[in-house]
């Protein structure tokens, strides 16, 4: 717990040493909500099909999506029967067998959709970008990269990343399973893996330490819950210089001369600012603690007609069920709220060029990032979070607080959109084309259908 108490000082040392840049209103970059009524969507028919031949194939580069922002705006909306049909899914099974599912959707006002009717973006993709330099966080150390919200981002056998939704569902993006045509060569045995620190077990397989004392599990999540909001209440990630993240203040920050260190405590808490490590930098290695994924297989996976149908990138996403339940804390899913030039995003994920070398035996990390919506659509946001191959899947999320009577509210953290990857925007009166990293929104049909997926029944899905 000392450990943690020193992480979280040093993480404030940090955001206090760069003349004020973590001082916004924080009012600026986070949310408000209250609950808000969604639309239900039923099963209405279910078919079966022949079984896939899973001989997709995962692209990691290819020629740019390119989409127009403005066939988002002043064209008719999509009628009931079009809309239905897109959020119609595909269930295939760990057995290799599949269904197709009709729905309808109840409770939704038609006249005044959401989802304009705009042709589909182009389905190819390339590798994710970097803008200027590079202000992506890896996570190196246990006591965080095991711990919420850091934990809560998983890995998908297929080479991407996705978040949990639930204790058996994971949220990832369709083209980690499917390419349009068919779904992917590894997805009969895809597994999903999450990272946790394997123990060192004393005689007779217990775990040595002894049993935890009552209260300290619970002062340890305001810690490291602490911890987490120092990260994700810092600056523009590309406006800092690299290694902010690491950097002490000076002045009270400053360790006294001839002070012995404590043994044990890395000098930033084990987050490097841009991949790059700094020579003084060290971590708290135990030797009898070593940070591995855990693996489950899936299950069955679901992934919508507008995806399979039309490759449309508004629905590039997909739930994957799991065997069994994992025993971490998940993110709840919700609506992207409406956004505006501040509004932060967040996301977690693990880019490939930050695995360990060599496919394994390395240290495993996770790459956090942080960023503002610079455009977005009904369907999707718009941004220059850097992202490299690898991230594709990972569940963006902001921080909302609920609203309450007395002007103060439960802060929480609720996933708004899936990252996708690079995708060219045009602009509405068909000028400057600009390129950015996309992730797809979830708006109140999305949630629905997805509400749908994790808990079959409609009681459970009527509010957000």
């Amino acid at each position: 717990m000392g450990l943690i108490r020193g992480l979280i000082v040093l993480l404030v040392a940090a955001s206090l040493s760069v003349s004020g840049v973590f001082a916004q209103d924080r009012n600026s970059q986070d949310y408000s909500w209250t609950k808000q009524s969604v639309p239900v969507l039923l099963d209405a028919q279910t078919k079966p099909l022949s079984s896939p031949l899973f001989n997709g194939l995962k692209e990691d580069e290819a020629v740019e999506g390119k989409t127009t922002l403005g066939c988002h705006h002043g064209r008719p909306s999509l009628d009931r029967r079009e809309q239905e049909r897109l959020l119609g899914y595909e269930t295939v099974f760990e057995n290799g067998t599949r269904t197709h599912t009709d729905v309808s959707v109840q409770n939704f006002n038609w006249t005044a959709s959401e989802r304009p009717g705009c042709p589909p973006a182009a389905h190819t993709r390339r590798k994710r970008q970097v803008y200027g330099a590079d202000g992506r966080f890896v996570i190196s150390d246990s006591h965080f990269i095991t711990k919420y919200p850091f934990s809560a981002a998983v890995q998908v056998s297929t080479g991407c990343s996705g978040i949990l939704i639930s204790p058996k569902h994971v949220l990832t993006a369709a083209q980690c399973v499917h390419d349009g045509q068919d779904y992917l060569r590894g997805v009969r045995a895809v597994r999903v893996g999450v990272l946790q620190v394997k123990t060192r077990r004393g005689r007779k397989g217990r775990r040595r330490g002894g049993r935890r004392r009552v209260g300290v599990a619970g002062k340890e999540e305001k810690e490291e819950e602490a911890a987490a909001q120092v990260m994700e209440g810092g600056e523009e990630q590309n406006s800092l210089d690299e290694g902010v993240a690491g950097r002490r203040g000076g002045g009270r920050g400053r360790r006294r001369k001839g002070r012995k260190k404590k043994e044990g405590v890395p000098d930033d808490g084990g987050i490097e600012r841009g991949g790059k490590r700094r020579s003084r930098m060290r971590r708290s290695a135990d030797p009898k603690n070593r940070i591995a994924f855990r693996w489950t297989r899936v299950k069955q996976i679901r992934i919508p007609q507008g995806w399979i149908q039309s490759v449309s990138s508004d629905y590039n996403y997909a739930v994957l069920e799991l065997r069994r339940p994992i025993k971490q804390k998940h993110m709840e899913l919700g609506v992207a709220p409406p956004t505006g030039p501040t509004a932060r995003i967040h996301f977690s994920a693990y880019d490939d060029d930050r695995r360990p070398a060599g496919g394994g035996g390395g240290e495993e990390t996770v790459v956090y990032r942080f960023c503002t919506v610079e455009e977005e659509s009904d369907d999707m946001i718009y941004q220059r979070c850097d992202a490299k191959t690898g991230a594709a899947g990972a569940g963006v999320y902001v921080r909302l607080r609920q609203e309450a009577g007395d002007g103060k509210g439960k802060w929480q953290r609720r996933v708004i959109g899936v990252f996708s990857g690079h995708q060219w925007v045009e602009e509405e009166d068909g000028g400057e084309q600009r390129d950015y990293n996309a992730a797809v929104r979830i708006t109140p049909l999305k949630y629905a259908q997805i509400c749908h997926w994790i808990h079959t029944d409609p009681s459970l899905c009527t509010e957000v």
